[in-house]
């Protein structure tokens, strides 16, 4: 995969005696998987976690061909190990952030767990994939604090879904067919939060990845570097193969516009048609004319009730 250009980067920035950032990636014959995690839990647990959740996704991922069901699989997987080391009285609190692209040419998929980020910059905008799980971002999106507002909370850290903190793993997946160029910026929320997306634009638009991706650190860290900083930055071939895959993808995504990935009991089913609205339910007339008669004798009683002299 000589034309697919990346680079990984990964720093414990200037306030943290550790980094429990962790990054990886695989090349594989349909394209790559690249992964960024935050650990959360202690100088060590965090780590670990972290650690865990880049080696079970990079593990699974790279084993067999790519497909939604194949991504959803494998956070579970690290899910799983997560909570199971988390059990451990040392562990308590052991958990991770997880941002997944896998690389399926022409297509990409993405899974995420937290408020580590994806982006995607295309002809030049930068567009944010995925939405964070944490306690400012769900009120961000209630209205109930601006945007402006969440960057300085006291509670901008508190993230509400990680790897390992629960038995069953709650993930966002995303779909898209890919153009030629495209570039995809994988980070931990020690970039995406001290860096503005106009910045992240013009790094990602105005040099390579190794270049991009250092420059984003280095950047982040004359900013403060309050966090531990990773950046995974991917930019895609100018010619990209063609043909079906054994999976089907929403219509929008199949155009190019990235789409949120919605897997029931049978996650190879996905539509490959925009989905109808839902349909109307049916009145149940006989229910209807029971609470209507019930109505019309209650009435008719109070009426002769408060009636009388």
């Amino acid at each position: 995969m000589a034309s697919l250009a990346f680079a990984l980067e990964t720093h414990p920035g200037l306030k943290r005696p550790k980094n429990e950032d962790a990054v990886g990636h695989a090349l594989t014959p349909w394209g790559g998987v690249f992964v960024v995690a935050d650990g959360m839990g202690g100088h060590r647990t965090g780590e670990v976690a972290a650690r865990l959740a880049v080696e079970t996704l990079l593990a699974h991922l790279k084993a067999q061909e790519p497909s939604p069901k194949a991504l959803l699989e494998a956070f579970e997987q690290a899910n799983a190990r997560i909570y199971q080391e988390a059990q451990r009285p040392e562990n308590r609190g052991m958990g991770t952030t997880a941002t997944c692209l896998v690389l399926d040419l022409p297509y990409a998929l993405i899974a995420h767990v937290g408020d580590s980020r994806a982006y995607l910059l295309r002809q030049g905008e930068l567009t944010l994939l995925t939405e964070d799980h944490s306690w400012v971002a769900e009120r961000v999106r209630q209205g109930l604090l601006s945007p402006e507002e969440a960057k300085t909370h006291r509670w901008r850290n508190v993230i509400t879904n990680a790897l390992g903190s629960f038995p069953q793993a709650r993930v966002d997946l995303l779909g898209l067919k890919l153009s030629p160029g495209d570039v995809f910026l994988l980070c931990s929320d020690g970039l995406s939060g001290v860096l503005e997306d106009r910045t992240l634009r013009e790094v990602l638009k105005n040099f390579p990845p190794e270049e991009a991706a250092k420059r984003l650190v280095a950047l982040a860290n004359e900013w403060g570097g309050p966090d531990n900083i990773s950046a995974i930055v991917v930019r895609v071939p100018e010619e990209l193969p063609q043909g079906a895959r054994p999976y089907a993808l929403p219509l929008e995504a199949a155009q190019g516009a990235p789409v949120r990935l919605k897997l029931g009991e049978e996650p190879e089913a996905l539509p490959t048609q925009v989905l109808e609205p839902p349909k109307r339910p049916r009145v149940n007339w006989r229910d209807a004319l029971l609470i209507a008669l019930w109505v019309l004798v209650v009435g008719y009683i109070l009426l002769g009730y408060f009636g009388r002299p």
